[in-house]
């Protein structure tokens, strides 16, 4: 085996398990969506799922690209080999437009359409506050479910909009009930 060879077959099995690993955390977020919660660690986890997509996307075709041609190259034969070579790459050349688009819906979901801001107060108890990347009028509030799953309390039309959630400098206060103070505005998050 060649150097060539070995390094395709680690980008493979690279690829193969990114994929494996993205459809897993895809699975476990579905599953928490199912019931409500979001499922964050340290960044949602669709977004961990995402990047392990992306590797994968990145990896496979390099690795196609070093093992094809020594595998072609092993075709005994001159017209089969050149039949092999040519149908690989018109198979190439029409996956590049649905690779291209598969990749963009991933790097958007590895950089994330819209924001998710972690806030803890002084005691421990933490939310999570979901804002739309777009115009910023969709936001929600999560609430602690245990370690690594966030339940949806309530939406905040109140903080919505400009300046974003993540640039207003919010607290959480547990004085009185849970509170998010986001400069002057305060909303109420049920538990």
């Amino acid at each position: 085996m060649k150097l060539r060879e070995i390094w395709g077959s680690v980008l493979l099995t690279a690829a193969a398990v990114c994929t494996w690993v993205h459809h897993v955390l895809s699975e476990a977020y579905r599953a928490a969506t199912r019931e409500g919660l979001l499922l964050y660690v340290g960044i949602p986890a669709d977004s961990i799922a995402s990047w392990f997509l992306i590797v994968a996307f990145l990896s496979g075709p390099a690795a196609l690209m070093l093992l094809l041609p020594a595998l072609i190259r092993r075709i005994p034969r001159k017209v089969p080999r050149r039949i092999v070579g040519w149908s690989t790459g018109v198979a190439a050349a029409a996956a590049v437009p649905y690779l291209g688009v598969v990749f963009v819906f991933a790097a958007l979901g590895a950089f994330g359409v819209g924001d998710t801001v972690k806030i803890t107060a002084v005691d421990g108890q933490s939310v999570l506050v979901t804002q739309d990347g777009f115009d910023g009028d969709s936001v929600a509030i999560y609430g602690q479910h245990d370690g690594f799953h966030y339940k949806r309390v309530r939406d905040a039309p109140e903080i919505s909009g400009w300046p974003r959630v993540k640039d207003r400098g919010c607290r959480l206060e547990t004085a009185g009930g849970l509170q998010l103070v986001c400069g002057t505005k305060m909303v109420a998050i049920r538990h």
